[in-house]
């Protein structure tokens, strides 16, 4: 990893814009070899395996996404760029299993990755307020649910004292606010 790699993780609960606010930003950046970004781990994690949807955020799924999670962005930091964008991050899991009262399999997941929390430059929470909620294939929760995995991560947040700012709003207000956090780190 390069010393001054910054590193920031597009995270919250389902349909907030994150993987859309990626593909902006891999846009943006396209053909810039300084620039990686890290896949959402539970997307591909789901599409390859059948797990019923009421079993989708509990401890064992989401073992198995962190493990993804971590050797995705482990990679991303041997690349040696400066900046890596995250669609998600291993502390999605901790947040996930926390927001079904899982405390102690919250805690496991935490300790696996406790030391890794410190490569992130910033986490960009996006709220689920005013954004259309759509279903598929790995997009399984319903509108209570979503709400309780966004209170899942805030609390979250706030017990470890991570760097995070909350974006609410259009998906162009959610960007503005995104490019002027970036500039001030890049």
């Amino acid at each position: 990893m390069k010393k001054d790699a910054k590193k920031f993780a597009f995270v919250g609960t389902s349909c907030v814009y994150k993987t859309t606010i990626v593909e902006h930003y891999r846009q943006k950046f396209i053909g810039n070899t300084n620039f990686v970004i890290v896949e959402e781990a539970a997307r591909v994690f789901f599409s390859t395996h059948n797990i019923a949807n009421e079993k989708r955020f509990l401890f064992p799924a989401q073992s198995r996404i962190q493990r993804f999670a971590l050797k995705s962005e482990k990679k991303a930091h041997a690349s040696g760029a400066e900046v890596i964008l995250c669609d998600r991050s291993v502390i999605d899991a901790v947040a996930y299993v926390l927001a079904q009262g899982d405390i102690k399999g919250a805690q496991k997941l935490l300790k696996k990755v406790k030391d890794w929390l410190s490569t992130y430059t910033m986490f960009f929470l996006l709220g689920p307020q005013g954004v259309p909620f759509d279903r598929d294939s790995v997009r399984q929760e319903n509108e209570n649910e979503r709400m309780i995995l966004h209170e899942g991560f805030i609390n979250f947040f706030t017990s470890q004292r991570l760097p995070y700012i909350l974006l609410d709003g259009s998906l162009k207000k959610r960007i503005k606010n995104i490019d002027k956090i970036l500039t001030q780190h890049i």
